[in-house]
């Protein structure tokens, strides 16, 4: 949806009843709408909202947080646990065009893989390969952080009741007072001990609903360079894109 030579991604869900705007790290721009939601509607939210969403990306353009995208062509370099890897554009499906989403025997995108040693890219998405990349980081990053989860969740002493790793936006997790832990699926672009100080961030809260001194002392207990961390991510974090 283009409004004002601003241009929104848009995502329809039958749960949601309130209209989201969200502003991301890279400048993108999502609506997140309920289902069938009028457009008249949708337009006079956005209307209204349109001078936040200018003055958040005013306010990071100015303090250079507007990392350059990507490019899907070959040689290009995707991060993956803080090593990057060059992409090579591949005939995964035999020539035909890809289906968005299209699983193999594996139950795992067809049309990404890491594979010796680069990323393969089936050249065939023409124009939805952003999206096949996003999906094969969320299918990794929750199995991924299942694992790490197992580790540090005895240590801190709380387990969540739902684990779920997709696009949070602004933030790099989440948890809610019921017991829900949500992670970013950006972690996956950030050297593993950078995720692994998101994954304790947010299973402290089951325990701590806040950021007070006992909430840092079980951080801290675990991960006791949590401060060098935590600067990495607040200066490093937003260059990590794809």
């Amino acid at each position: 949806m283009t409004l004002d030579e601003l241009t929104f991604e848009v995502r329809v869900s039958r749960r949601r009843k309130t209209i989201g705007i969200i502003v991301h790290r890279t400048g993108r721009l999502s609506l997140a709408l309920p289902y069938r939601c009028p457009l008249t509607a949708v337009e006079a939210a956005v209307r209204k909202k349109l001078p936040w969403v200018r003055r958040k990306l005013a306010e990071m353009e100015h303090l250079g947080q507007l990392p350059e995208p990507r490019r899907y062509v070959d040689g290009e370099t995707f991060p993956y646990l803080g090593r990057t890897y060059r992409l090579a554009l591949v005939d995964r499906t035999g020539g035909r065009r890809a289906v968005p989403g299209e699983r193999d025997s594996s139950g795992r995108a067809d049309t990404v893989r890491l594979h010796r040693g680069r990323f393969e890219l089936d050249r065939a998405l023409a124009g939805d390969e952003r999206s096949q990349m996003v999906a094969w980081y969320t299918a990794r990053g929750r199995d991924w952080v299942e694992k790490r989860m197992a580790i540090f969740a005895p240590l801190v002493g709380a387990e969540p009741a739902v684990l779920s790793v997709r696009d949070l936006g602004r933030r790099w997790g989440s948890c809610s007072a019921k017991g829900k832990v949500s992670f970013h699926w950006q972690i996956m672009l950030f050297p593993p001990l950078i995720a692994d100080y998101v994954i304790v961030h947010e299973l402290a809260h089951l325990r701590e609903l806040n950021h007070g001194k006992e909430y840092w002392r079980l951080v801290e207990a675990i991960i006791p360079d949590y401060r060098e961390r935590r600067a990495w991510l607040a200066g490093n974090g937003h260059r990590h894109v794809v």
